[in-house]
């Protein structure tokens, strides 16, 4: 994977999701060379320094960005994205755990995918921390398909042409033509289908396949970030931004 993939992770206060991670990727059967970059960017009022350390020890760029305000993922994914040069991009989030060898499985299908936008699907695992000794085929069979994936987000999908995936992994050169991520999306909510949307624009098919699957770690909302406020602001700015375009 080196030189053709990138993960950009944005974080911020996520710590059992963050070993959940380190735990994957300390214990992937690969060799150093076809490990994936990986860029880490932490915003919040301090840096942790024990997450910089396990991170740089392991040979991941570690940034910190201060914020004591509200979490600006896109901001962040754009301070990244300025940072990348191999041809592929994923906006990963922390949160989530690839099951067996679905990132590996998700690179090797958009290489050979120049027309199509490939994304991945979820699922809701039961418990907040996963690591490399666990019995990831009990953990599948506990849990709940995702938000996205419910008869009404589908229907959106199907008639509204909203667009929905997990991971979208991108072509840099091409994320970088449309501006990557707009930064009117403030907190959580409305950024990844605005994403999707965009990309597609450039005249990309999306496609989503079933077995590259994704655990989504169980965690409580960070009501600095993930308020009804902040959710309804944009949404509102997203179904406005796409009606005015219509």
């Amino acid at each position: 994977m080196k030189n053709e993939l990138t993960l950009v992770i944005s974080y911020r206060q996520r710590q059992l999701a963050f070993y959940s991670f380190y735990s994957w990727f300390t214990s992937l059967d690969c060799e150093l060379e076809d490990l994936p970059e990986v860029i880490f960017i932490e915003s919040d009022k301090k840096p942790n320094l024990a997450i910089q350390e396990k991170l740089e020890k392991i040979g991941i760029k570690y940034f910190y960005v201060q914020n004591n305000s509200v979490f600006h993922k896109t901001s962040l994914l754009n301070h990244g994205l300025n940072l990348v040069d191999t041809k592929f991009l994923m906006a990963f989030d922390i949160d989530l755990i690839p099951y067996r060898n679905s990132l590996l499985r998700h690179l090797e299908i958009a290489k050979k995918s120049s027309s199509f936008l490939v994304t991945g699907y979820r699922l809701m695992a039961p418990q907040p921390f996963i690591d490399n000794k666990s019995d990831l085929d009990s953990i599948i069979v506990r849990s709940a398909i995702a938000a996205e994936d419910e008869s009404s987000a589908l229907k959106k999908h199907l008639t509204s042409h909203e667009k929905f995936g997990v991971l979208p992994l991108f072509r840099t050169e091409e994320l970088k033509k449309i501006g990557g991520w707009d930064e009117n999306f403030v907190g959580w909510g409305g950024e990844d289908q605005d994403i999707i949307q965009r990309y597609c624009n450039l005249g990309y098919t999306l496609c989503r396949v079933p077995d590259l699957l994704y655990l989504h770690l169980h965690h409580n909302h960070n009501q600095d970030w993930y308020s009804p406020e902040i959710i309804n602001k944009n949404r509102e700015y997203y179904y406005r931004k796409y009606k005015d375009n219509e």
